[in-house]
Parts: structure tokens; C-alpha cells; sequence
């Protein structure tokens, strides 16, 4: 018998991702390879996932390109926003694009997801994303990582005095 057969669903009801829902999404390269480096593989990517998002009704609170996965924060704008179809989307379609730099099989089997369920949780989530350069080393203020952001909000700007 295949092993798969006893496997754990890692999937909520389709109901679960469907309307004004916001999720964490963690997207991981194929074998963790380090595909998200440069600015010219990057950028793209980063312009593709803003405009399948709006386009599938989505607002995406934060995203975060690390060298081996991406993390993304996405909300539900409508009630017909779907999930898994935008993930889908943004994979098949990046997938075109990284073919242009001879990366073949360019992300790994499916998505990981957390539901969030609160004001609160969004706002951690956010700060996670936004977070994750700063936790692995790569820069000291989350600001200067050239790869993440906010649709919703400006990221960039300093921090207004109170």
C-alpha cells in the first residue's frame, strides 16, 4: 500500500480559504535551493505576486523573498477570494519566470499555511514576515532587505516621531 494513502491531509476544509480569510503562506524553493538572490530574479517575482494578488482579490499585507522560500501575508478582499487558486497562479506563472534563469522545478510541492484569526495575529504575522532577514542574519534592520514589503501599507518610510 502507498505510504501516501495514510498521509495526514495538510489541507483545511476549501471552505477555510475561501472570502475575507487572512493567511501566512510560506512557498519553499525545490530542495531549498537558494533561487531568490538578485535583484533581476527578485523583482519580477515580487511585481507578479502584487498583481495576481489584487487580481485574485487579495491585499497583500507582507511579503518576504528569502534566499530559499518566500512568506507572504495575504487577506481576503471579497468574498469569492480563493486561496489555493492564487497560490497556484503565482507558482505556475513564477515558474515561467524562472525558467528564464535556468531554474527548472523551481518550488517545492505545495504550501504551507497558518489561518489567521485575529486584528492581533495579522499584526504579528506582518511583523514575522517582515522580521525574517533580521532573524537570519542577513541585515540588521528589516528596512534595508531589499526583497520584502507591504501592498497595503509603506514599508520603507521611517518611523514618524511621536
Amino acid at each position: 500500500m502507498p505510504v501516501d494513502r495514510f498521509r495526514k491531509p495538510n489541507r483545511l476544509p476549501p471552505n477555510a480559504y475561501l472570502g475575507f480569510g487572512a493567511y501566512l503562506v510560506t512557498i519553499c524553493s525545490h530542495d531549498r535551493e537558494q533561487l531568490f538572490v538578485s535583484p533581476e530574479i527578485v523583482e519580477p517575482l515580487i511585481c507578479l505576486l502584487g498583481s495576481q494578488a489584487a487580481s485574485s482579490f487579495f491585499a497583500l499585507h507582507a511579503y518576504c523573498f528569502m534566499p530559499d522560500h518566500l512568506h507572504a501575508v495575504l487577506a481576503g478582499t471579497t468574498p469569492s477570494a480563493q486561496l489555493s487558486p492564487l497560490i497556484r497562479a503565482f507558482k505556475g506563472t513564477s515558474a515561467v519566470i524562472l525558467r528564464r534563469f535556468e531554474f527548472r522545478n523551481a518550488w517545492q510541492k505545495g504550501f504551507h499555511d497558518h489561518v489567521i484569526r485575529s486584528a492581533e495575529d495579522l499584526s504579528s504575522s506582518v511583523v514575522y514576515v517582515l522580521d525574517n532577514p533580521v532573524r537570519a542574519g542577513l541585515v540588521e534592520d528589516p528596512r534595508e532587505y531589499p526583497f520584502s514589503g507591504s501592498f497595503v501599507f509603506a514599508w520603507r518610510s521611517p518611523k514618524l516621531p511621536l
